[in-house]
């Protein structure tokens, strides 16, 4: 998967729940439907220039906005996604999380 696409589909939802928005609400803001939002914020599907449009429009930004990923890298927005990744898996994916992380750093 690309990972500008996952990165614009983080944006996406990033800036989507800052505004209380669900992706049924997006979807109406947008004309879109929420199956579309849905797969744009899952990096299934690639956004057409319209579509950037009216979600910027949506979401009361500029289109450029939509790009800036400088937030997705910031230490504690990865320290805050990690924690809600821990928090809602299985004591098996803690575990292989853990060791994943563990053979990182040796």
């Amino acid at each position: 998967m690309n990972s500008d696409l996952i990165l614009f589909a983080r944006r996406m939802k990033n800036l989507r729940t800052k505004r209380n928005l669900t992706m049924e609400k997006l979807a109406e803001l947008c004309d879109l439907t929420p199956n579309h939002i849905a797969k744009l914020e899952a990096a299934k599907s690639n956004p057409s220039f319209l579509s950037l449009s009216k979600i910027a429009t949506a979401l009361n930004v500029e289109i450029k906005e939509l790009f800036n990923f400088d937030e997705l890298q910031d230490e504690n927005y990865i320290k805050d996604e990690f924690n809600k990744l821990i928090k809602y898996s299985s004591p098996e994916h803690i575990k292989l999380l853990y060791k994943i992380h563990k053979d990182i750093i040796n």
